[in-house]
């Protein structure tokens, strides 16, 4: 969060050209019985196969979608301008690499670790006191989670927190529904204590999923091919696909919890219980972007900052907050996550897009319609290949990121958002976890 107590959100693939321009001098051709079987080609697995090709091993990645990246995809189609449909801040350490790919890149990075906002109650902003409650509110609440993360409580966040401050609702949305994708009564506080200070805080004009695609240019990835089962019974690993079986010393799964947890990938041996109850323990959260699109008009709001209104402190809240006019684009992001970012999903498009568009006419009059030109929801609800936005720990069960972490007979490694403690939840996060996992990787199997 900043320090004026506003949230700080955390949350196309290249032409060919492009592609072939930015192909880094160690890729390598499919290999067929590569020391190493990456499972997923997101933000982990592809810096876990950077790492393991720079030390010298073989490598294949194999992806069940049509594109790499995974949860960072960004297309230019829908707005005609680089939207991301999921990951948008490069958010990290002071050292994340993807800061400085984007530097030497030439990305436009926009620091937005501290920017303003406009709070609304009903059609109108809020007054100076108005203003004074929700700070007051905010800090209560975000004081009353960190303090029971401190003294080792994993309990939800909804046992904890003042319950009277007007603005309270308000707080609980955006810190947990719109920022850890569950809402409070599912938000465990040791995930909130034990998250990693993020020195790094940019938005990125040509999009995350952008960036992401060009350090996974030309590795050796093959997509359309997913894992259907991962066979660890022998002194290395089977992964079978319909494409046929892989064999390697070692395997590193990097697909999502939600993706786990539906048995979309068989295990020989089964996973033992204590495994199987750590995928369980993190399940997947939403957190879903429902972006309308407008003529020249801002609406007396300016460019990168957060639009926020006052909704009652019953939970969930059924409310959308806005992302405004980011690098001076005619969209607005909004946010739905947590019980009523799955409701308003499994409805769908149209009425996900009349929900907000709604929230915005009642801030700004029937005008909104007028220069309203079209909407668009994130699909990560139903995408099989995630089946959710990312991870949130069961509260009482934070050390489930632990136990998910853990390999199984040196042979079978996890990486991922999940399991990247501090900086879960992160694209930034995961390319740490996948380097690290493969640096283990790269030690266990010389």
């Amino acid at each position: 969060m900043n320090n004026t107590g506003h949230p700080v959100s955390r949350r196309a693939f290249l032409s060919g050209a492009l592609a072939a321009s930015a192909l880094p001098a160690w890729a390598q051709a499919l290999p067929t019985n590569p020391n190493v079987v990456v499972i997923g080609a997101g933000s982990a697995g592809l810096a876990a196969a950077r790492t393991l090709i720079a030390d010298g091993k073989s490598v294949i990645v194999i992806e069940g979608a049509d594109r790499i990246g995974g949860r960072a995809y960004t297309e230019s189609n829908t707005f005609g301008i680089p939207f991301d449909h999921g990951c948008s801040w490069v958010m990290g350490p002071s050292n994340l690499p993807y800061v400085k790919m984007a530097r030497d890149w030439n990305f436009n990075l926009l620091s937005h670790g501290s920017t303003g906002g406009a709070l609304y109650v009903g059609d109108r902003r809020a007054t100076r006191d108005e203003q004074q409650e929700y700070d007051t509110a905010w800090t209560k609440v975000e004081s009353a989670v960190n303090k029971a993360g401190r003294e080792g409580l994993d309990v939800a966040a909804s046992k904890v927190i003042p319950k009277d401050e007007d603005f309270s609702g308000v707080s609980q949305t955006w810190m947990g529904a719109m920022d850890w994708a569950v809402d409070f009564d599912d938000l465990s506080t040791m995930d909130v204590w034990k998250y990693g200070d993020t020195e790094s805080n940019y938005m990125i004009k040509e999009g995350y999923g952008t960036l992401v695609a060009r350090m996974g240019a030309g590795l050796p990835v093959q997509l359309n091919t997913p894992a259907n089962r991962v066979d660890w019974s022998g002194d290395g690993v089977s992964v079978e696909t319909q494409a046929g079986t892989i064999r390697a010393k070692a395997c590193i799964v990097t697909v999502s919890t939600g993706v786990l947890g539906a048995g979309s990938i068989r295990f020989t041996p089964e996973l033992p219980d204590w495994k199987q109850m750590a995928i369980g323990n993190l399940p997947m959260g939403l957190l879903a972007k429902v972006t309308l699109q407008f003529d020249n008009e801002r609406f007396g709001l300016v460019p990168n900052q957060w639009l926020t209104y006052w909704v009652p402190n019953q939970m969930p809240a059924e409310a959308c907050y806005f992302l405004t006019f980011p690098f001076g684009y005619n969209i607005m992001i909004g946010f739905i996550g947590g019980a009523f970012g799955w409701q308003l999903s499994a409805e769908g498009t149209d009425a996900a897009v009349d929900f907000a568009l709604g929230e915005v006419v009642k801030m700004f009059g029937s005008k909104a319609r007028d220069h309203f030109v079209k909407g668009h929801l994130t699909g990560w609800a139903e995408n099989p290949w995630t089946l959710g936005a990312y991870a949130a720990a069961v509260p009482g069960h934070y050390g489930a990121r632990a136990e998910l972490a853990k390999p199984l007979g040196e042979r079978v490694f996890f990486a991922g958002e999940a399991v990247a403690v501090p900086y879960v939840q992160l694209c930034g996060g995961a390319y740490l976890s996948g380097e690290a996992v493969a640096r283990e990787v790269a030690a266990t199997i010389q």
